[in-house]
């Protein structure tokens, strides 16, 4: 059973710790602080407790007292109080990128995919419009390169 910290009883957003390739040590460091040790252990990076470009919190859990929530916790793409992109974001894109490259594919293709990846990763109206042509250019991939790349759009 979860005991919160003193200072729980307050709704809010709580700090969490997660590592550059984006797998989370916790998603609420007060509740369980022996969780963040220094090193992710899925990928052996630093755990990052705050935004790499503007050192404010990474945003955690969201705490209601008295309220037990199952929903997973999703790791932010972007920082709330700089913008900038989480490494884990960062990486992603990098290797979507490098993969596109792979393909063989019309350069026309290729440059309408690499645009749509940036726009996969932010909530907006051009996100839509990103996945239904990522669906149209990646969705038939029968190869390895392809179907890797169309995985790691979908966990963007």
């Amino acid at each position: 059973m979860a005991v919160w910290p003193s200072g729980s009883n307050q709704s809010g957003y709580r700090n969490a710790a997660i590592c550059p390739e984006g797998h989370v040590a916790t998603s609420d460091i007060d509740l369980s602080p022996d969780l963040v040790g220094k090193h992710c252990k899925e990928c052996g990076g630093f755990i990052l407790t705050k935004c790499p470009s503007c050192e404010n919190r990474i945003r955690g859990f969201y705490h209601v007292p008295g309220v037990l929530s199952l929903a997973p916790y999703n790791p932010p793409n972007y920082c709330e109080d700089c913008g900038s992109a989480f490494p884990w974001v960062v990486a992603r894109l990098k290797v979507a990128t490098e993969l596109t490259d792979e393909l063989v594919i019309s350069e026309d293709e290729r440059v309408k995919i690499k645009e749509s990846l940036n726009d996969i990763t932010r909530n907006t109206p051009r996100m839509s419009v990103a996945v239904i042509r990522l669906k149209k250019l990646l969705g038939s991939a029968k190869n390895a390169v392809g179907q890797t790349l169309w995985k790691i759009t979908i966990d963007l």
